[in-house]
């Protein structure tokens, strides 16, 4: 399969809302109440939220396409401070997400190489994210990409108080 990426526009808004929400709920419906869930979700993936992080400066969403077909996104977070290190300013990926069709098939060592690849070209020093160690198949990945954790820090899901490994790679 022949991938490409690029960045998102406006234009992408509302498909990669759709796209966005499927993925994260496919990915954490089944770890978490749906009552939680909806109270997340419900928040997260407005149409008012997600255009507004399309208007920030120093947000971008990152896509990787087969042919025509969205695969997967990236959130980016430009100069954002690790949690941990908060003199550390790198690139966040605050998302990144493939859909299963494209899992397993080495789309995702691809999308994060082109990721970190635009996070060195763009002159940050380092990458960060955070992982929710419930998802050990999405930790393993990272980990093998060379991520390393370097603490935690807490995350709110509806109302839910859950902890996320942050984890930083230098690129």
């Amino acid at each position: 399969m022949a991938f490409s990426f690029q960045i998102a526009n406006e234009i992408d808004g509302i498909p990669l809302l759709r796209f966005s929400e499927r993925l994260f709920r496919e990915t954490y419906s089944g770890l978490n109440s749906p009552g939680n869930m909806e109270l997340y979700c419900e928040k997260a993936f407005s149409p008012v939220c997600f255009e507004e992080d399309f208007r920030q400066e120093n947000v971008r969403f990152l896509l990787a396409y087969e042919e025509k077909t969205l695969a997967a996104y990236a959130k980016l977070v430009l100069g954002s401070a690790t949690p941990i290190e908060p003199s550390r300013i790198g690139v966040e990926i605050a998302r990144f997400y493939l859909d299963t069709p494209f899992q397993g098939i080495g789309l995702g060592q691809k999308f994060m190489n082109h990721c970190l690849g635009w996070a060195r070209e763009q002159g940050y020093p380092c990458v960060w994210l955070g992982v929710w160690p419930e998802n050990p198949r999405a930790v393993h990945f990272y980990e093998r990409i060379g991520f390393e954790k370097i603490g935690t820090a807490d995350f709110l899901l509806g109302t839910d108080p859950q902890t996320d490994d942050v984890m930083l790679i230098n690129v």
